[in-house]
């Protein structure tokens, strides 16, 4: 191609057809600049590609650990749940001092909400440099709200209820004794059943623990109400992704029956 380019250049500049020659190098020109934007293009275009794809593999790392979370979130809200049944049923006791202490142990108790989302997937995203991971801005805008706003919210008000579970764990298990009727030591004289409950009745009545007591139960409730509304938009934010790759993933896993639909039971 070059050498023919070459040939009409020498025969217009022999026959001195100046006019033609610049109308022809022009042209000549133009080709090549086209030329480069073609190749740009497909550079471009290519590069698209590979972004695509990268950005597909990071979204099905999200959605593995988005499930994983779900299954946590699972875990924390029956315990919750039960815990808070368990509590409430000893509330409507008119006398505690009928029950065993055992029972009444679950007046203090508050399951561990100790939860952290995972981030992993998207620090790789932020440490990349990536700001989109698909052509869809609004699911990059969800991702990047997921990741940035909801999870550091929650993260906070779960740090907030562990916080606070620990001190009250710590008031009673360690600032006031009670004498339960526990046998662990040989050689040790073993507290009566009326002893002990005498003693956790005590305890019970404190204004200080009565205090503690109610915030459990307040406190397990907001827990439980802030983990709900984290998983139904962990759920919405995965069924979001996962009808993206739909679009060009025909062999694409169904995604499994989370059931985030809020309880009130």
């Amino acid at each position: 191609m070059i050498k023919i380019f070459r040939h009409i250049r020498k025969s217009l500049l022999m026959e001195n057809k100046t006019s033609k020659y610049f109308k022809y190098a022009i042209g000549e020109i133009a080709l090549v600049m086209i030329g480069i934007l073609l190749a740009l293009q497909v550079n471009n275009w290519n590069e698209n590609r590979k972004q695509l794809a990268h950005g597909q593999t990071l979204m099905f790392e999200l959605m593995d650990e988005i499930t994983e979370d779900i299954g946590a979130f699972n875990w924390a809200i029956e315990n919750l749940k039960e815990g808070i049944k368990n509590q409430e049923a000893i509330f409507k006791i008119k006398d505690l001092r009928s029950i065993d202490t055992d029972s009444l142990s679950y007046i203090f108790s508050m399951a561990n909400v100790d939860i952290k989302v995972n981030t992993n997937t998207f620090e790789k995203i932020k440490n990349q440099g990536l700001t989109s991971l698909s052509e869809n801005d609004s699911l990059n805008k969800e991702i990047n709200q997921y990741f940035d706003r909801y999870i550091m919210s929650f993260n906070r008000r779960i740090d907030y209820f562990w916080n606070r579970y620990q001190k009250r764990n710590e008031y009673f298990q360690e600032d006031n004794t009670v004498n339960f009727n526990l046998n662990y030591v040989e050689g040790l004289d073993l507290v009566s059943e009326q002893d002990s409950r005498k003693s956790l009745n005590e305890f019970i009545n404190l204004p200080r623990t009565k205090k503690h007591i109610a915030y459990t139960n307040i406190d397990a409730k907001a827990a439980l109400e802030t983990i709900e509304l984290m998983k139904e938009t962990s759920i919405k934010l995965i069924e979001s992704i996962h009808q993206e790759l739909s679009k060009t993933q025909s062999n694409i896993k169904p995604l499994p029956n989370f059931d985030y639909r809020l309880t009130n039971n």
